[in-house]
């Protein structure tokens, strides 16, 4: 297999220091393997994803058990499309059932199943555990304090998109705990994982779609293509990349053939064990990778470093690094 022979020389994330990368990558690390850790867990008791359980959750929450697909679809940042192939998939379980909408004869509206509330119930209290499990239990009750706290802060600066910066730096009126049913989760856990996941849930996408928009490159693809670049020999076993970024073998496969077909990527066997599939940059990979991680690090400076201190920044970073150094010892590749 041929792949370029060059080196980088200078920093993946340039214009950040050692701490603000590790602080960074900490935070990056524990939220993808934590949302992995979920998704497996369901899936093994549940036959459920993490998205499965909150359709399901909206719909039994509901006045009347219902949810408009277009709603549905809007509330969880899914395309319509994807929505119909979810809704399909619980509707062939007997968990939720289609009908016309009574208030738009060309809408179509989900009804939760009586099975569908029953699971429901079942499976809040799994995720529960898992949280309890997977963020809570690796953290100090004044590490669960500094994770809702701070990604509090990090949520409240990406609200204001205009801001100047430092802006979110000061201490934000903090919300109550979510209402949410969580069997065995107190408030302070409730608020943890609350604003844990809706940092994530804002970070991630304003990233991306900066990427994309900038450099025709999605977060996952710089992820992908940066771990490549650093690779002493030029190339990475598939297995590794899935292993570093909590993707299942398929989805590794799915985001490097999209990559080879761009030409950005090569694949072939491995030097030392031609069974093993290695992924290695090109040249025109590197010269799209090098815009897109200064870009990346700007964002990461924007998004992340400036609305918090730097003594905040660490403190979510030591706390992140616990959770996902409990979840690296143990299977948490996502779906």
């Amino acid at each position: 297999m041929q792949v370029s022979d060059h080196r980088r020389t200078s920093s993946d994330l340039p214009g950040l220091d050692l701490a603000e990368r590790q602080a960074w990558q900490h935070y990056l690390d524990a939220a993808l393997r934590f949302d992995a850790a979920l998704n497996r867990l369901l899936n093994a008791e549940h036959q459920l994803s993490v998205i499965d359980l909150r359709v399901l959750d909206i719909l039994a929450k509901s006045a009347d058990g219902s949810g408009r697909m277009g709603d549905l679809a809007d509330a969880l940042a899914a395309t319509r499309r994807q929505m119909t192939k979810r809704i399909d998939r619980l509707e062939a379980r007997g968990l939720v059932q289609r009908q016309g909408d009574p208030q738009d004869r060309r809408g179509v509206v989900a009804l939760v199943t009586d099975d569908g509330r029953a699971m429901v119930d079942q499976a809040r209290t799994t995720y529960a555990r898992g949280v309890a499990t997977h963020l809570l239990g690796p953290l100090s009750a004044r590490q669960v304090n500094t994770i809702a706290e701070n990604c509090w802060r990090l949520v409240q600066a990406l609200s204001q998109p205009d801001r100047e910066p430092g802006l979110a730096a000061s201490d934000p009126v903090f919300p109550e705990a979510p209402s949410c049913h969580m069997p065995g989760i107190d408030d302070a856990g409730k608020r943890c994982w609350h604003q844990f996941l809706e940092s994530a849930e804002a970070l991630f996408p304003a990233m991306h779609d900066g990427l994309l928009a900038a450099h025709r490159l999605a977060l996952i693809d710089v992820l992908l293509l940066g771990l490549i670049a650093r690779a002493p020999d030029g190339a990475v076993p598939m297995s590794t990349l899935g292993e570093a970024f909590a993707l299942t073998p398929s989805r590794v496969t799915q985001h490097i053939a999209r990559l080879e077909s761009e030409g950005l990527v090569r694949r072939g066997p491995g030097p030392g064990d031609r069974r093993q599939v290695v992924a290695g940059i090109t040249d025109p990979g590197r010269a799209r990778l090098r815009p897109a991680l200064a870009f990346y690090a700007k964002e990461i400076r924007r998004n992340y470093l400036e609305p918090l201190s730097r003594q905040q920044v660490i403190a979510l970073g030591d706390a992140c690094r616990r959770i996902a150094q409990r979840l690296r010892s143990g299977p948490g590749r996502q779906g």
